[in-house]
């Protein structure tokens, strides 16, 4: 998968996502995370486990959806290493907590 057929399901995800089932976000969510993993696309894999951390905690859907917003940023990102990861999980942790 090219990071443009990625970025696209990840766009996708953030339109449908509210009205995906938990048990569908979280297969889709996985699905994008093994795609970003296989690229080396760090700060998608970050956020994409701070979303899977986010879902497997029962977080209302305000919160996933702060986190399908920085994932589509991320997705955005041409950097694609571990100090872009941190940067992105630590804007999410700060948008989602004020």
């Amino acid at each position: 998968m090219v990071d443009g057929e990625l970025q696209a399901r990840i766009v996708r995800l953030d339109q449908v996502g509210r009205h995906l089932r938990a048990g569908d976000m979280v297969r889709e969510v996985a699905a994008i995370r093994n795609s970003a993993e296989a690229y080396g696309l760090l700060p998608v894999v970050a956020v994409a486990r701070a979303l899977e951390s986010a879902l497997a905690h029962g977080e209302g859907r305000l919160v996933v959806a702060g986190w399908l917003g920085v994932l589509r940023d991320a997705g955005q990102c041409e950097r694609r290493d571990a100090d872009a990861a941190r940067i992105y999980c630590a804007a999410g942790a700060v948008r989602l907590t004020g």
